[in-house]
């Protein structure tokens, strides 16, 4: 065995719970581990969600398979080897092999409302915390080593690296300029989030905000004639224009190209498409109305408990592992770092605003069915429940990573309805 040994206590997933990084780290220990090889020769885990009953957190890894060519191993037994050290894991339960090679663990309720907390307090660090995972071990392009998540890096204390400025899109000429400018920002933004991360923090996910952030956009109704691209902001906004930009794969699409109903890959003044109108038809409302409705039910739900005669405010403490679509939420909000990472990886926008699409949507499901229930926080007895406190960490995360991952693209999050 590797001197980097397996370690089945709970200490992989107490600081945060089972984040990415965290479920990353105690599976590629695992599987360094079985195979009897170094720590640092193994590359991560990337840990995917696999298919699972409902309400479920199975997570996946394919590194036995990756390993088994160049150890000269077969993948199944490398799994399997894995599996049995992760079985004896804290907060695990349940690890076998499937589909000939990979890994995959059922991760315990508590570990996973405790990755919701963590996505609560802090959505920015949080999304961007499994880029500094792969920095600490080495593997994160144009960036130097940290140490491992849970120890204090060197130097630590020191300013944090600004985030890339915006350019300003006023300045283009055309539409098309005004989508190549939108999509550089947004790259240049996620490409600076393990050094800046400025770059994706906000108002604090817990409603708490240095101001209010208004749904006004100054560039709509402005000045609508001089050049297309001036036209153009005048008739959907800046905020529009920039998820509009960011959201087809390509970086020249086709002529008359459309990301989906009625959204014009190169939306134009003359031809806007939804991108103009404010409701869901328009990928770039429903993103900012999730957010706007997740802060403001939070507040909501404070100002009632506040109001609620003899309440009190709720104790920090464990919170209930969310089921149905509050679980399909967790699961979304689990994949956000790993989505980030690709996205920078492969210098691809387009994959940070369709995962936040898909945030925006498990968020409006559960919102339908359950979500966060302003009359039961503002009553004493239901205020600081565990169940409802995972509900305002559930709505808090939500509005987190939402909030992070548009600042990403340069778009402002609205704080209010």
């Amino acid at each position: 065995m590797a001197d980097d040994g397996f370690d089945p206590s709970d200490r992989w997933w107490r600081a945060e719970g089972a984040t990415p990084r965290r479920v990353d780290a105690l599976l590629r220990r695992a599987v360094a581990a079985a195979a009897e090889c170094p720590l640092e020769t193994v590359p991560p885990a990337e840990p995917r969600r696999a298919s699972a009953p409902a309400g479920a957190a199975r997570y996946a890894t394919a590194l036995p398979l990756r390993l088994a060519g160049r150890l000269g191993t077969g993948a199944p037994q490398v799994a399997e080897a894995a599996a049995a050290l992760l079985r004896g894991a804290s907060r695990i339960d349940g690890a076998r092999v499937e589909r000939g090679g990979f890994v995959a663990i059922d991760v315990a309720a508590d570990a996973r409302a405790a990755m919701t907390g963590t996505a609560a307090a802090d959505g920015s660090a949080y999304l961007g915390g499994y880029l500094d995972y792969l920095r600490s071990l080495g593997r994160l392009d144009g960036a130097g080593s940290v140490p491992e998540p849970g120890r204090a890096p060197d130097g630590a204390g020191t300013a944090p690296v600004p985030a890339p400025a915006l350019s300003p899109l006023d300045g283009a000429a055309t539409a098309d300029e005004v989508r190549q400018l939108a999509r550089a920002d947004a790259r240049r933004r996620i490409q600076a989030v393990p050094d800046a991360p400025a770059a994706a923090a906000g108002a604090d996910a817990s409603g708490a905000a240095p101001g209010d952030v208004s749904w006004r956009d100054p560039r709509i109704d402005g000045a609508g004639s001089g050049t297309p691209a001036a036209r153009l902001l005048a008739v959907v906004g800046e905020a529009d224009a920039r998820v509009a930009s960011c959201r087809a794969a390509a970086d020249r699409p086709r002529p008359g190209e459309d990301t989906g109903p009625g959204l014009p890959a190169v939306p134009t003044a003359e031809h806007p498409g939804a991108w103009a109108l404010g409701t869901r038809a328009n990928p770039a409302f429903a993103l900012r109305y999730a957010h706007a409705h997740a802060v403001s039910s939070l507040r909501w739900a404070r100002e009632a408990q506040a109001a609620a005669p003899g309440a009190a405010a709720a104790a920090p403490g464990p919170a209930v592992e969310p089921d149905g679509t509050g679980a399909d939420l967790a699961g979304a909000l689990y994949d956000g770092p790993l989505v980030l990472a690709a996205a920078r990886r492969r210098g691809e926008p387009h994959m940070l605003v369709r995962y936040l699409e898909g945030v925006a949507a498990a968020y409006h499901e559960w919102r339908g069915s359950s979500g966060l229930a302003v009359e039961a926080a503002g009553e004493p007895a239901g205020g600081g429940s565990a169940s409802e406190l995972g509900r305002l960490r559930l709505c808090a995360a939500a509005a987190g990573v939402l909030r992070a991952g548009l600042r990403l693209l340069g778009v402002p999050a609205p704080t209010r309805l």
